[in-house]
């Protein structure tokens, strides 16, 4: 029967795997640069020369992603111990959404070279401010939490 824990679980270890995959492909980023310049069609503002724009904005994208994983796994360790309405919780959500807004800001700017960059850029800086929203209701709980834990 699939319960609460083994969620939980799953998540810790989808996470886990997402950043090893993220850290094989980082090997891989010029490659893969070299052939999407190759095989995509159509150009932004500043020409078809774009190896260089992508391969220096993914590793700026992944220093993010990175970051916006490693504070995931740490949500989801707090909250396998129990630790659910906590400020540490609230600076993970806060850190996830800042490390969101700022791959988009990259992704908006690769865009000028390819506009299909654009649109990555805007959901990346969209999830960004649904974890803002995410990380303001989740301080008004904290908040609430510590007023009931004072309340006799």
């Amino acid at each position: 029967m699939w319960t609460k824990t083994k969620s939980l679980f799953l998540s810790r270890i989808l996470t886990v795997c997402t950043a090893g995959v993220f850290m094989i492909l980082t090997f891989f980023v010029p490659a893969l640069s070299r052939w999407y310049e190759q095989v995509s069609a159509g150009s932004g503002f500043f020409g078809n020369n774009i190896f260089m724009p992508i391969c220096i904005g993914l590793y700026i994208a992944e220093i993010f992603a990175f970051s916006a994983l490693w504070n995931l796994h740490r949500l989801l360790g707090n909250i396998n111990k129990g630790i659910v309405f906590d400020d540490c919780n609230s600076h993970c959500l806060r850190r996830i959404s800042w490390s969101c807004m700022f791959a988009g800001i990259v992704f908006g700017v690769i865009g000028l070279w390819r506009f299909i960059f654009l649109m990555a850029g805007f959901m990346a800086f969209m999830l960004g401010l649904v974890m803002r929203v995410l990380k303001n209701v989740f301080e008004k709980a904290v908040e609430i939490k510590s007023e009931n834990d004072f309340t006799i």
